[in-house]
């Protein structure tokens, strides 16, 4: 999401290229912005708070662009389509995606002073490498060596092919190295903001950071405030009072007065509407999870939740991916989920579905679904939480079930390797599915790594730990006098290259 002006990237094998692509992302502009008539504050209203500032542990979807993109550089990065593209470096990839070689940009320096140097780009990396301590440590978990030939030159060799392997590190902060001990409370990093101020639950404010090494913000400072009610928002917006609305639903769409504000929307959605399964509780067996999608009216959900927008599939993959294999799935059909429930002896069901506050989407999911069920005795409870709250149970997998939301990255291992990998780890011990995870990274050949992944799009859909709702549409709203804002098929709000006319 960064606005700064690209390098041109190395020669790259064409096998590597042929598979290399996100699974992370920003919005880039190769355009500098002007400050002439602009106001100097851009106020950004966020679904909920954020209280954890540590990149390599905080996954939230508004923290990814509303704190890592802007305070933090990666290796590489993201423009605003999806296509990778230098960020703190210039890189060289081997045939086989092997070793990949990053010549590190010699303007780069942190928001403390300090030179971004290939010492801090290692000790950062092998801090995200640390599964005590990082969600990234399986993108980094087939490193075999780091090498630094000189300040300027970082070497990562891998022990096997690993063609998603770049694209994962788009994600993977780097953090300056005398900040790591307080990063979650005050992060320091290369990006083209600087964090200054964290209100819990009021603001979150970021400064430019006038010796960002590309392209200058185009506000001198950027101020979140979580709003879950997207009335309000949607009034503060047309009142002067905030400036952006990151993310609004389809209820609030549906409402919008076009005359007062600027609908934005993302050219694609690769947005995917979730319900994960804790598959070792009241929900292990998968007779009962299969019972559960059969009731689910995914018709009655687009039309309620999503107004008519978005596509149903029960692929965890959208659509526009060239991995999606389309899946037959679970037709609604109460009478073949009461006879799975009898079967597997779970008459009477009870269980809780797990939802973020400032997602009514989800609210309305549950309700529909909540319907369905009750009519073949199954009582589903909706726990509606503070998105705090619903992250810390969600991590440490303390639910029957939990409403989520993914947006799949253009390479598709970065759905298996965010949602996928820690129910492997946890409450969905599958071997084969792990096998084929792992080689649909180790071919550079996208028509077969589709295949695998047509595999594993089938085995999923059959045995549910992750049960897909529909893909779904994304909106953002902005006041009538903000430029240079945009959204990226991933839902990221891109605002380094936003400003306000005074």
């Amino acid at each position: 999401m960064n606005t700064r002006t690209p390098f041109r990237a190395s020669a790259v094998s064409a096998v590597v290229l042929s598979a290399v692509v996100l699974a992370g992302c920003s919005g880039a502009s190769d355009s500098a912005p002007s400050d002439a008539g602009t106001a100097p504050e851009t106020v950004v209203a966020l679904a909920g708070d954020i209280d954890n500032f540590d990149p390599h542990t905080n996954q939230l979807n508004i923290y990814e662009y509303a704190i890592r993109e802007l305070v933090f550089s990666s290796l590489v990065d993201y423009d605003v389509d999806l296509n990778l593209q230098p960020d703190l470096a210039e890189y060289e990839v081997n045939e086989d995606a092997t070793q990949f070689t990053f010549s590190l940009d010699a303007d780069a320096v942190f928001q403390d002073g300090t030179d971004v140097d290939a010492a801090a780009v290692v000790s950062s990396l092998e801090r995200a490498a640390d599964a005590s301590n990082s969600i990234w440590s399986g993108r980094l978990a087939d490193v075999k060596s780091y090498e630094t030939p000189d300040d300027d030159t970082v070497v990562i060799t891998l022990n096997s092919p690993n063609a998603a392997f770049l694209a994962g590190l788009a994600s993977i902060a780097i953090i300056a190295p005398d900040a790591t001990a307080d990063v979650a409370k005050k992060p320091v990093g290369s990006g083209p903001y600087s964090f200054v101020s964290w209100t819990p639950n009021s603001e979150i404010v970021l400064e430019r950071f006038d010796d960002y090494f590309g392209t200058q913000g185009a506000s001198e400072r950027i101020v979140y405030r979580p709003v879950s009610d997207q009335q309000v928002a949607l009034n503060n917006l047309y009142s002067g009072d905030i400036d952006i609305i990151s993310s609004i639903t389809s209820a609030t769409k549906g409402q919008f007065d076009a005359t007062r504000a600027q609908l934005v929307e993302p050219s694609a959605s690769n947005s995917m509407s979730l319900i994960e399964f804790n598959s070792s509780g009241a929900l292990a067996d998968v007779r009962v999870r299969q019972a559960l999608a059969y009731a689910l009216d995914k018709d009655a959900i687009r039309e309620i939740a999503y107004g008519g927008a978005g596509a149903s599939t029960w692929s965890p993959l959208p659509e526009s991916s060239w991995a999606y294999a389309e899946q037959t799935g679970y037709p609604y059909d109460l009478d073949k989920a009461e006879a799975l429930l009898v079967e597997a002896g779970a008459e009477g069901l009870s269980f809780t579905l797990e939802i973020p506050s400032g997602f009514p989407d989800a609210e309305q999911i549950a309700r529909v679904w909540q319907s369905s069920l009750a009519e073949i005795g199954v009582t589903l409870t909706p726990n509606v939480t503070e998105l705090s709250v619903w992250l810390d149970a969600y991590v440490s997998r303390s639910y029957d079930a939990t409403w989520n939301t993914f947006n799949v990255g253009a390479d598709p291992n970065s759905y298996f390797d965010i949602i996928m990998q820690p129910h492997l780890a946890d409450d969905y011990p599958n071997a084969q599915v792990q096998q084929l995870v792992s080689d649909a990274v180790a071919v550079s050949d996208e028509s077969e790594r589709a295949e695998i992944y047509a595999q594993l799009q089938k085995i999923l859909v059959d045995e549910l730990p992750v049960m897909t709702v529909q893909s779904t549409p994304i909106y953002s709203a902005a006041a009538n006098g903000v430029s240079g804002y945009a959204v990226n098929p991933l839902g990221w709000s891109l605002l380094a290259g936003a400003s306000v006319s005074e």
